[in-house]
């Protein structure tokens, strides 16, 4: 299979686009998978009414069938298509947060295919502040199942590079917005029980800031607090070790073995440590930290956790959980 490659494409200059969103729109009326740019990662796109589409999705993904799809809408007036009964706790979130990286859990539509929801009642939705994605789904007509444009286990993709060293020859195209804004996935906030909030999965938005928006106690999951890559990606990912100080890294390192190993920190300046490498971490550049892990065959990722990088909610955060697998 060959995989179109569509772009760039720049979010401030659609109209001069035009041609290549058509083209992507098309392929994805015509029942094809195509990768699309987000705020935080690329996402792996199918139409909802494509009932084969869908399963490609799960297939060519090696996603659980049981798995649910999360769904993008352009806008709120698409939500009657998949949803039902919205609280008016969805209208408070949607006016401070939307469009922008929170993923919603909500009451599905019983008309919406099972295939998407994984047999649940609830489905996953979202509205992407990136513009290209929105001007996509507008294009084609009708939401689209979009989770990550990566193999189940890998790191998520932050650009479309990373999409080919997944998916090359086994999708039909890629649409290149360039790098992700924020390179983290969407905070999962479910509102099935609308009086009793919880997060499901940790990402760009913060917890306070949710309460803040509420005015509640949001609970959080405890699978929010474990690794999202499965174990697949446990046993691809070179073990991942986080330090307080370069001195306690440099303790473990003369008492390790030696072997080559990936020093990420905020850090401009590293010291110098036998058989390592070094990669300037941030939160948008953490999956492609990773990638280079796993494709050079690091044996570890030892992270420098000083105050500075502990100040980044977010990056610190999927920083735990990544090595707690």
């Amino acid at each position: 299979m060959y995989t179109e490659y569509l772009g760039p494409i720049a979010e401030e200059n659609l109209l001069g686009s035009q041609e290549l969103l058509q083209r992507a729109a098309r392929l994805l009326q015509q029942g094809a998978l195509v990768a699309i740019p987000t705020e935080t990662t690329y996402g792996l796109a199918a139409s909802i009414l494509n009932e084969t589409a869908l399963k490609n999705l799960y297939e060519i993904k090696n996603r659980e069938t049981s798995t649910a799809l999360p769904i993008q809408v352009a806008n709120t007036d698409q939500l009657k298509f998949i949803t039902r009964d919205l609280p008016h706790q969805f209208d408070l979130i949607a006016k401070h947060f939307l469009p922008g990286p929170l993923t919603i859990v909500l009451k599905k539509n019983p008309h919406l295919s099972s295939t998407i929801s994984g047999g649940m009642d609830t489905v996953a939705v979202r509205i992407s502040s990136n513009k290209i994605a929105r001007r996509l789904i507008e294009l084609v007509g009708c939401p689209l199942a979009m989770p990550s444009a990566n193999l189940s286990g890998n790191p998520s993709p932050t650009c479309a590079k990373h999409v080919l060293e997944d998916f090359n020859g086994k999708i039909q195209g890629i649409v290149d917005g360039g790098n992700s804004e924020y390179g983290l996935e969407s905070t999962v906030l479910s509102l099935e029980d609308p009086a009793n909030p919880v997060i499901l999965r940790f990402g760009v938005i913060s917890q306070r800031s949710i309460e803040k928006v509420l005015g509640t106690q949001v609970r959080v999951h405890p699978k929010a607090l474990l690794s999202h890559f499965g174990k697949v990606g446990q046993q691809r990912l070179p073990a991942i070790r986080l330090f307080s100080s370069w001195d306690e890294m440099k303790i473990y390192l003369q008492l390790s073995n030696d072997s080559r190993r990936l020093v990420m920190s905020r850090e401009e300046r590293f010291p110098t440590l036998k058989m390592c490498d070094y990669f300037n971490l941030c939160a948008k550049n953490l999956y492609e930290g990773l990638r280079m892990a796993i494709r050079d065959s690091y044996s570890e990722v030892l992270v420098l956790c000083n105050p500075t990088l502990k100040n980044d909610e977010m990056l610190h955060q999927r920083l735990k959980q990544i090595a707690s697998t």
